[in-house]
């Protein structure tokens, strides 16, 4: 301010004019929670939103689906991945992120809530919300971290899903064990093989070099962590890097009060659902672009290759 201004002043009285110069332009988080009901009746229609009040009546929970993601669910892979990442505001709090796949093969975001913690009572309530808003699809899978609320609530809510474990965060809860570098790698090894005869004899390996991280790894069944075990298509989905993706979108915004973070949230689906929509009309192949890319790309593998006899009938491919 000196320099550019000639002003002197000191740093505290500065702070606070940034204060009441951000206040002016976000809004202040008191009034935002103030509002909030109306925001969201504005939002109604074929939004899909709902608040839930404490004893006190004061704000608890937020749901939030846009009506595009409603909409357009059926048409995206039936697995969904689930976070929550912690807010910066004020207030503070924590914001539920759920997330999956269109046929594209892009993030497609399902809805958003607000609570005050990651606690079985707000997974409960915001997954009422959600069954109600995008429906049970057949073959459901959730994916998520082991965040035993998040468990709890599919378990409850969504009892026709099965819950799968993404292996990002097992490996990290591993190397939070001190569990060595070739026990991960066999880990990981036996979590992404096809079949289970590899899938026991790493295991077997592992337990011989490290039985106490072994016993650690085994207290989730296999069905739930395994590729070869998982009794449900995961559309080689082993990780949750698409909900990770989506929160760092949000990174900034998770420090500036509620409804201007809404407001951030809803601004940038428009955005994406208008970009995809138009990409969209111009493509005229009967799958996805992103469908046909891989298909023109294994097929060029598939030249490479040529196929004779083996035994009884059975086929041996080799590439030239």
């Amino acid at each position: 301010m000196k320099k550019k201004f000639g002003i002197d002043i000191g740093y505290h009285k500065a702070w606070r004019a940034i204060q009441k110069v951000v206040a002016c332009i976000r809004g202040i988080p008191e009034e935002n929670y103030q509002i909030l009901l109306s925001y969201l009746h504005m939002m109604g229609g074929k939004n899909s939103s709902s608040i839930k009040r404490n004893a006190q009546n004061r704000f608890a929970y937020i749901f939030f689906a846009p009506a595009a993601s409603i909409a357009d669910w059926s048409y995206c892979r039936p697995v969904i991945a689930v976070d929550a990442t912690f807010l910066k505001s004020k207030y503070r709090g924590v914001l539920f992120v759920i997330v999956s796949k269109n046929a594209n093969n892009q993030i497609f975001s399902l809805c958003f809530g607000v609570a005050d913690s990651e606690n079985n009572a707000a997974f409960i309530w915001f997954s009422g919300e959600m069954r109600k808003a995008i429906q049970i699809r057949r073959e459901l899978v959730f994916l998520s971290d082991r965040n035993q609320s998040i468990a709890n609530e599919i378990r409850k809510v969504f009892p026709e899903a099965h819950h799968g474990i993404c292996l990002y965060h097992f490996d990290k809860n591993l190397k939070q064990r001190h569990a060595k570098a070739t026990v991960i790698n066999l880990f990981q090894s036996a979590a992404r093989s096809y079949k289970r005869e590899d899938f026991n004899q790493l295991m077997s390996q592992l337990k011989s070099i490290d039985k106490k991280t072994y016993n650690y790894i085994m207290e989730e069944p296999p069905e739930r962590w395994a590729r070869t075990w998982f009794p449900r298509r995961r559309y080689d989905m082993l990780i949750t890097n698409m909900v990770e993706s989506m929160n760092s979108v949000l990174l900034k915004e998770r420090e500036i009060p509620i409804l201007r973070m809404l407001d951030f949230i809803q601004e940038k689906l428009g955005e994406w659902f208008y970009e995809r929509r138009k990409t969209t009309n111009e493509n005229f192949h009967i799958v996805s672009i992103w469908a046909e890319e891989e298909m023109t790309r294994k097929m060029g593998l598939a030249c490479k290759m040529f196929v004779s006899i083996f035994i009884n009938f059975s086929f041996l491919y080799l590439l030239k």
